[in-house]
C-alpha cells in the first residue's frame, strides 16, 4: 500500500506549518507587533527569496514529490517519533510566542510611557523613540535570544515528524540555525557593548549553558 496525501505524517506536517505561519505572517504583524523600525529593501528581498524557496521546497514535497513510495506500515512504525516531534513542536511554538511577546511588551511599555508623557505636556506624539532593555522573563534569564532557541526546538520537532527522508524539513532546520546563530552571537556582543558585562551577566547568546 502506498502513502496517500492524507497519511497522518503529511497531515501533521501541513497543519503545523500552517499554524506557525498564520501566527508569524498574519496574527503577529497585523494584531500583536508594535510599530517596527524601518527595514532595508535588500533585507526584505532576501527574506522574500528565502521564504519563496522554502515554500516551494516544502509545498512540493508535501503535495506529491515526497516519499510517495514509502508504505503506510513504515509511517505506523514511526508513530512514537511523530508524537515526540509534535510535543517538541508545540513546546517550541508556545515558547516562541511567550518570548516574542516579552520582547513586544518592552516596546509597548515604552510606547505607553512616551504617549502618556506627551499627553501630560499637551504635545502631539511625533514618533516613539526606541527603547532597549535586557529581557528577563522565561529563558531570557539564561540566554539573550530565547525566541531563537525556541524556534529551533519548534523546527527540530517538525523535522522529527517528517523523519530523515524529509529533506526540506532538514534543510529548513539547518538554514534556521546557520543564519540565526551568527545573528545571536553578534547580538550578544551588542548587548555587552550597550549595557556592559555586569548587566548581561552569565547569559549565553542562544543555547542555555552552551553558546
Amino acid at each position: 500500500m502506498y502513502v496517500s496525501c492524507c497519511c497522518p505524517q503529511r497531515r501533521s506536517l501541513i497543519k503545523t506549518q500552517m499554524i506557525h505561519y498564520v501566527y508569524r505572517a498574519v496574527i503577529s504583524p497585523l494584531f500583536l507587533n508594535p510599530s517596527m523600525s524601518p527595514m532595508s529593501p535588500l533585507v526584505c528581498l532576501l527574506m522574500l527569496a528565502f521564504q519563496v524557496t522554502n515554500a516551494i521546497s516544502i509545498g512540493g514535497y508535501l503535495s506529491g514529490y515526497g516519499p510517495t513510495t514509502i508504505t503506510d506500515h513504515r509511517w505506523q512504525g514511526r508513530a512514537g517519533w511523530m508524537f515526540l516531534g509534535l510535543v517538541l513542536w508545540c513546546w517550541g511554538l508556545l515558547g516562541n510566542m511567550f518570548h516574542d511577546d516579552d520582547l513586544r511588551e518592552i516596546r509597548r511599555a515604552a510606547d505607553r510611557k512616551q504617549r502618556r508623557e506627551a499627553a501630560e505636556q499637551n504635545k502631539p506624539v511625533q514618533g516613539i523613540d526606541k527603547v532597549y532593555m535586557i529581557p528577563k522573563n522565561g529563558l531570557f534569564k539564561y540566554v539573550l535570544y530565547a525566541h531563537y532557541f525556541c524556534e529551533w526546538i519548534e523546527w527540530a520537532g517538525w523535522f522529527m515528524i517528517g523523519g530523515l527522508d524529509c529533506h526540506p524539513a532538514r534543510t529548513f532546520f539547518i538554514n534556521e540555525v546557520s543564519t540565526m546563530l551568527p545573528r545571536a552571537l553578534q547580538g550578544k556582543r551588542w548587548y555587552v557593548e550597550k549595557f556592559g558585562k555586569e548587566k548581561v551577566g552569565n547569559r549565553k547568546a542562544v543555547i542555555p549553558g552552551l553558546v
